[in-house]
């Protein structure tokens, strides 16, 4: 009996050379754009006591908000990449882009915790880390990011400013990948289809079960969504109530790792200052180039996780790391 998801024949499946041909994902901020968000931060300056408090009805937008709407429905039924540029960090304080972000965010999801502190803002930047270690963190870190998912419907990135060198973002969609590897080795899609298990991050709750049970691809209700981050796949083999791997299992791990890599897959984009990327954590996944920082130059970011007010609905699989599986509802985040 075969596992294997049927072709997904829709705008998630692009390819580089069709993005690099067709900007419309890419949308640059008016002058209109501008001036409404600048209304929109006096307002909530003088009506919120933190930063929990941003919402849609201190932080308003007229016009943008339509755009916003827009852009939602972009990254769920369109192709789920969204880039917004130009807006002017150099206006600004740190504070202030803090509640910009947010409020640009709130009318696309609601944003999520994203660490045990509760931040539901974070920054990213180079704090000597060491992403393999046990407690490491990508955001910490200038090594260079494994192709990942986040926990959250979509997954945001506001640069403040850039590396030295290095530092650039690869995007591939995961619907295009999965295409190409059903159409090349079947029997390995249909392991990919199939539940892995996966181990817990050492920051999330303590009595969360050390070990859930979730595909790399799924298809629920004619809706894709994959979840990968292999090193927590591979954690899971630390226990010894976790089945060993399968030769095949490593065999299209391996094989998944290899081809998001080339060209057809691969996308390259350099972050600007001012850029917002906005991704359907369902359908596209990240990674990293490692960077270098000098003195006088150092990248910096925000991150925003958000639950998408037009998500799709999950596998029930989905429930052990997001806690809801509906669409529209608040979920993912570090549960505790």
């Amino acid at each position: 009996m075969s596992h294997a998801i049927p072709k997904i024949e829709d705008a998630t499946a692009w390819t580089p050379a069709q993005l690099e041909s067709d900007h419309s994902w890419r949308y640059y901020f008016s002058s209109s754009d501008l001036n409404e968000i600048e209304r929109a931060l006096t307002h909530c300056k003088a009506s919120i006591n933190d930063l929990n408090d941003i919402n849609r009805s201190n932080f308003v937008l007229a016009d943008l908000a339509t755009t916003l709407e827009d852009v939602a429905d972009y990254l769920e039924s369109g192709r789920g990449i969204k880039i917004l540029k130009g807006l002017p960090i150099a206006r600004y304080s740190r504070e202030d882009l803090r509640i910009i972000y947010i409020g640009l965010g709130c009318y696309l999801g609601t944003p999520l915790r994203q660490s045990t502190q509760g931040e539901i803002i974070q920054d990213v930047y180079d704090r000597g880390e060491n992403l393999y270690a046990d407690s490491g963190r990508g955001t910490n870190s200038s090594n260079r990011l494994p192709w990942h998912t986040d926990r959250c419907d979509i997954v945001s990135l506001l640069c403040l400013s850039k590396a030295a060198s290095g530092g650039e973002s690869k995007l591939a969609s995961l619907t295009n990948l999965y295409n190409l590897i059903h159409e090349e080795r079947p029997d390995l899609a249909d392991v990919l289809c199939q539940p892995f298990y996966h181990g817990r991050a050492p920051f999330e709750k303590d009595d969360a079960a050390p070990w859930y049970q979730l595909p790399v691809f799924t298809q629920h209700e004619g809706k894709f969504a994959s979840r990968y981050l292999r090193r927590f796949i591979e954690i899971a083999q630390d226990y010894d109530d976790v089945p060993r791997f399968t030769p095949l299992q490593v065999e299209a791990l391996d094989y998944l790792d290899a081809r998001v890599e080339q060209e057809d897959v691969c996308l390259y984009l350099p972050f600007d200052i001012g850029d917002i990327q906005l991704l359907n954590n369902f359908t596209v996944c990240h990674s990293r180039n490692a960077y270098r920082d000098t003195p006088q130059q150092q990248r910096f970011l925000f991150r925003l996780w958000l639950a998408a007010h037009k998500g799709r609905d999950l596998d029930p699989l989905f429930a052990s790391l997001y806690g809801s599986t509906r669409g529209g509802t608040t979920r993912g985040g570090i549960l505790y």
